[in-house]
């Protein structure tokens, strides 16, 4: 398999004898493993995959036994695993309940096959919680006295009396992550159409009367119809009210107050399909914009098409910011130190740098090499004062000669008219 060829390129490099991931992001990368435990975003994992350097051994995932049935409900949905070899452990006690036998149940077609599934597939014991399936992988492989990456190193220290090395695997993942394999990039280009699909609905929705809650209730309900989850209740990243007045910069605020005509919207609709996150933001003018803020925007879009032109391999997404300031002063726009140039990677996370911990601090500006394959979110923020903020984000395919859009959606100022 692709990625994890790749992975264990880069853990070579690094000198790891094996990986051992609890965060979700990871287990699925590796494995294809998703469940709505996950979801719950509790403190403690509830999955693991041990991938071993030596390809002769398997990629592992480890799971709670009340969740083996959920591997073939994946499987029947498109979606099979791509792990080596199953084990299980208790949660809890939910398993001890599954495992109880009832005389007055009917057999049931997903038991049966359930069954098979753990006879085939499952090594091993049903161990007490996810470290003490761990251990039991590492040792039945002998790796429990190897040099091994942890991508939660709290993993590391709760293990460590199996006597192995341990270190810091994170970044090792979030880099193999950042160049996507080419399934990777077709669902890409699935997703950006139902990126274009939602931003779409945000557009409709705009007229002067309606409240910004509106909108974002449309746009969910858009996007759950077309499987995609929104980033949380409302959709939309942008938008709201601060003391009666309606301010587009403020992340996630409530907006009950009608939008008037003349009002700067910036629709920036996030949410998640595939696993892949949806990233795409434009300006909207509620009515007919001003000349002067037309300009605005059409030199901004002007930056930010240059600044495509320069995402090819071996390029720096460190320059790009530069590149659309420059442009910004050489068009006499006002202020042009309120720009925001973000490129970042994305996939199952919506930002993903290739740094060490802490990356989301100021680190995440100082950019990384860009390769063929890699996946990038260009985000480009005017926040000016003068004539109000302007916001547009496309998600980039790097390719041999260039960078390729996965949304169809125009570079230009929406609204009603």
């Amino acid at each position: 398999m692709e990625r994890i060829h790749r992975l264990r390129g880069l853990m070579a490099a690094e000198g790891l004898d094996a990986v051992v991931l609890t965060t979700s992001h990871n287990v699925l990368y590796t494995t294809g493993y998703r469940s709505v435990l996950e979801k719950w975003q509790l403190h403690e994992p509830l999955c693991a995959a041990i991938v071993p350097l030596d390809a002769d051994r398997p990629v592992v995932l480890a799971i709670p036994e009340a969740n083996l049935a959920l591997l073939m409900v994946q499987e029947e949905a498109g979606k099979p695993d791509r792990a080596g070899e199953i084990r299980v452990f208790d949660m809890i006690n939910f398993c001890e309940v599954m495992r109880s036998a009832d005389p007055a149940a009917a057999a049931s077609t997903i038991g049966k096959a359930s069954a098979e599934l753990y006879g085939e597939r499952v090594r091993g014991r049903c161990e007490p919680d996810v470290l003490a399936s761990i251990a039991a992988t590492l040792t039945d492989h002998g790796l429990d006295r190897s040099r091994i990456g942890f991508d939660d190193l709290r993993g590391m220290h709760r293990l460590d009396s199996l006597g192995f090395t341990g270190s810091d695997a994170l970044e090792t993942l979030i880099r193999s992550r950042m160049v996507k394999t080419a399934p990777e990039l077709e669902a890409f280009r699935r997703v950006g159409t139902v990126g274009d699909r939602a931003l779409a609905a945000a557009a409709d929705a705009l007229r002067p009367g309606v409240s910004w809650d509106e909108v974002q209730f449309a746009v969910a309900d858009a996007m759950v119809r077309m499987d995609a989850t929104p980033v949380d209740e409302g959709a939309m990243l942008f938008g709201g009210t601060f003391q009666g007045a309606f301010l587009p910069e403020l992340f996630r605020t409530r907006g009950d107050r009608p939008l008037d005509a003349g009002q700067i919207v910036i629709l920036e609709t996030q949410g998640v399909c595939e696993d892949i996150w949806i990233d795409i933001n434009r300006t909207a003018v509620i009515g007919e914009p001003t000349p002067q803020y037309q300009r605005l925007h059409d030199v901004l879009r002007d930056a930010f098409l240059k600044m495509v032109d320069r995402m090819r391999p071996g390029a720096f997404t460190g320059d790009l910011a530069r590149i659309a300031h420059d442009h910004l002063v050489a068009e006499g726009v006002p202020v042009p130190d309120k720009l925001l140039v973000l490129a970042h990677g994305i996939g199952h996370m919506t930002l993903e740098f290739p740094f060490a911990y802490p990356a989301q601090g100021r680190a995440g500006t100082t950019g990384f090499e860009i390769e063929k394959d890699m996946v990038i979110s260009l985000d480009c923020l005017y926040f000016g004062g003068e004539l109000g903020p302007c916001h547009m984000e496309n998600v980039y395919i790097i390719g041999d000669g260039g960078a390729e859009s996965t949304y169809a959606t125009p570079l230009q100022l929406m609204g009603p008219r």
